[in-house]
């Protein structure tokens, strides 16, 4: 039962954000219009180079290190 209720608390909240009353929808245009700004996007300096997978490459055997290592070590032991 309290589950049910849930489920239509919830359908109903969903609906009241969908269906705005004429004043609400025109409230929440001019709330949207009034914080509009245009601002130039900032130039980032870029320093990787095209093609480069050096950095790719070390973190792939690093993380091929930490699987395999304690395999081994742990097959040695028994």
């Amino acid at each position: 039962m309290i589950a049910f209720l849930m489920v239509i608390l919830l359908m109903l909240l969903a609906m009241s954000n969908f269906n705005l009353t004429a004043g609400a929808a025109q409230h929440a245009t001019a709330a949207f219009l009034a914080h509009q700004t245009t601002s130039t996007t900032p130039v980032l300096d870029d320093d990787s180079e095209i093609g480069s997978t050096d950095g790719i490459l070390v973190m792939g055997v690093v993380i091929t290190l930490i699987v395999i290592l304690p395999i081994l070590l742990h097959k040695k032991n028994k």
